[in-house]
């Protein structure tokens, strides 16, 4: 007999869903600030040094120019990111987060860090990557 596993995803989704909304950081963080603004600094945040700009961020979050724009704008105005034009072009700008947005991009990374280690409890380090190669397998499937 064949084994689907949608069950067990949305299971898991939920499941991973449900530890999310159960953050004490994370409610905060999401009275403060939208969830996809907290996903752009999440990202800013998480480009370890290399220049992030807005077309990084429609890609990533799948939306138009035009809604990367005007969200980034927002942001702009509520002091969560500053854009830097990066040399001659000033069209082209780099995305960098404030002083106000990288504290909540800690609180985010530190309660994500409890979460993603809450899910992988127990598993050897040769699981862990074998589970790592997996997600980015079906993420490579699903985005095909």
């Amino acid at each position: 007999m064949i084994k689907y596993f949608q069950d067990d995803i949305l299971q898991v989704v939920n499941l991973i869903r449900h530890k999310i909304n159960e953050s004490e950081k994370l409610q905060v963080v999401q009275k403060e600030i939208s969830r996809r603004c907290a996903a752009v600094i999440g990202i800013i945040d998480e480009s370890q040094g290399k220049p992030v700009f807005q077309k990084d961020i429609s890609k990533f979050l799948k939306i138009r120019r035009s809604t990367a724009t005007s969200m980034l704008q927002d942001m702009e105005k509520d002091g969560l990111i500053t854009r830097v034009p990066v040399g001659n072009d000033m069209r082209l700008k780099q995305l960098l987060l404030t002083d106000k947005a990288m504290r909540y991009a800690l609180m985010i990374r530190e309660e994500f860090t409890i979460i993603e280690n809450s899910i992988i409890r127990g598993f050897s380090d040769e699981e862990k990557a074998k589970l790592a190669g997996y997600l980015e397998r079906i993420k490579n499937n699903l985005t095909e």
